[in-house]
């Protein structure tokens, strides 16, 4: 699809740790834990915006939009989330992408926040600052082309009827892998993924996605994921979806 496309980026972060996303400030056995936050930049030349606060959504777009244009003519659709980790000194390191849609594109996001260096205010443990994970997720949607909740509703769908009706995991996976690029923070489509990869002998990619939905703050603790990682409630699991 041609890069005329009016482009529509949508961001979201996530704080890697053992805070509410709605709370700045939580109390945990008496330690204070403050996670990093964007400060933003003031206006500069190459970053026109009527407000001289530019906010982590909207600097990422200014830097990565002009450069997508640049360099090609199409664009792969999807989300893009990456984790690292914002240093005391306010430095971001250790890059890694959780979800990926295109090595293009994920280089642009990498490249676009190295240069928030210094544009953050690091994470603290009782006033300490400390080393902490944050991630983004940015999603990549050409205008005029349906929102990616209807199309992930619609393989979500395809991919149930392939895994519980046709007993067909393997073409089930392709409809979640397609889903999963679009929305790879949905936990439905990530509990049938890991099904479909559990029928098909891969027990390590089946964990894998179970053990996300951990760390987005779902799936019921670390002993229901023990429990079907050990493959004991698997039966259940898969009774309860199909009934669904």
């Amino acid at each position: 699809m041609a890069m005329k496309s009016k482009l529509i980026f949508l961001l979201c972060l996530l704080f890697s740790g053992l805070i509410s996303l709605s709370q700045e400030r939580k109390e945990l056995n008496e330690i204070k834990v403050t996670p990093p936050k964007f400060t933003g930049v003031e206006r500069i030349e190459t970053i026109p915006l009527k407000s001289n606060y530019v906010s982590l959504e909207k600097y990422l777009i200014k830097i990565i939009e002009p450069q997508l244009v640049k360099d090609r003519k199409t664009i792969d659709e999807g989300t893009v989330v990456m984790q690292f980790t914002v240093n005391p000194s306010g430095e971001l390191t250790d890059f890694h992408t959780l979800n990926s849609v295109s090595p293009e594109i994920d280089e642009h996001v990498i490249k676009a926040l190295k240069t928030t260096n210094g544009m953050w205010k690091p994470g603290s443990n009782n006033d300490e600052l400390i080393a902490m994970e944050k991630e983004i997720s940015i999603s990549f949607r050409l205008e005029n082309t349906p929102k990616f909740e209807t199309r992930a509703k619609w393989l979500y769908k395809r991919g149930g009827k392939m895994l519980y009706v046709k007993a067909k995991p393997e073409k089930a996976l392709k409809y979640f892998d397609y889903g999963m690029a679009l929305l790879p923070n949905d936990k439905g489509i990530l509990v049938n993924r890991g099904l479909a990869r559990y029928e098909l002998g891969d027990m390590a990619g089946a964990c894998s996605d179970w053990n996300r939905i951990k760390s987005l703050g779902g799936f019921e603790g670390d002993s229901f994921l023990e429990n079907f990682c050990d493959m004991k409630g698997y039966a259940q699991l898969t009774q309860i979806l199909k009934n669904d």
